[in-house]
C-alpha cells in the first residue's frame, strides 16, 4: 500500500526531508534503526526507515497488525515511549516473540495538524542504549511535530 506522501506532487521532495529528519534522530540518538510508520486500518505500516546498517531487518511497506506493536501499547500508555530493554520487558508488556532481542526502544505518536493520528516515529537499537533520556524523548516529539508538519503539507 502506497503512502499519500509518495502521491504528492511535491511529495518527493517532503520524503526526502523526512528521510534526513529520521537520519538526524538516528544518528544524534545513537539507535541502529529509526522509522516513520502509519497507522492505517488496524496496521501499522513502515512508510519510511532510517537504518544504520543493511540489510535492515524491516522494510518499506511491511505492515503488522497494531494490536502486536509496541507503538499501539505506547499510545494507550501501557508502555513507556523510552524503554532501555525491551526484551527483560516483553513478557510483561505482552508484546510477541519478534521483539525478543531487541534492546532500547523509543517511540511517540505522530498526529497531524486535524488531531488524527497519522502513526509513529520510533526507533531502536538491539543494544541498551543507557544515555537515552526523557529530555530526548522531548526531542523525539519534536521530530514528530516536524514530521506531521511535512505530511500535512503533503496532503495539500
Amino acid at each position: 500500500m502506497q503512502s499519500y506522501i509518495s502521491r504528492s506532487p511535491n511529495g518527493d521532495h517532503i520524503e526526502r526531508a523526512i528521510a534526513a529528519l529520521l537520519l538526524l534522530v538516528r544518528e544524534q540518538f545513537g539507535l541502529e534503526v529509526v522509522f516513520l510508520g502509519e497507522a492505517l486500518e488496524g496496521r501499522r505500516y513502515f512508510r519510511q526507515i532510517s537504518a544504520a546498517s543493511e540489510p535492515c531487518v524491516i522494510e518499506v511497506g511491511q505492515s503488522q497488525p497494531l494490536e502486536e506493536t509496541l507503538c499501539q501499547r505506547i499510545l494507550e500508555g501501557r508502555a513507556a515511549r523510552l524503554i532501555i530493554d525491551v526484551t527483560s520487558q516483553r513478557q510483561a508488556l505482552d508484546l510477541p516473540p519478534v521483539y525478543d532481542g531487541l534492546g532500547t526502544h523509543v517511540g511517540v505518536p505522530v498526529y497531524l495538524a486535524s488531531g488524527r493520528l497519522y502513526g509513529f516515529l520510533c526507533g531502536f537499537s538491539f543494544q541498551r542504549l543507557e544515555g537515552i533520556s526523557q529530555r530526548d524523548i522531548k526531542r523525539l516529539e519534536v521530530a514528530a511535530r516536524t514530521a506531521a508538519r511535512l505530511i500535512d503539507e503533503a496532503s495539500q
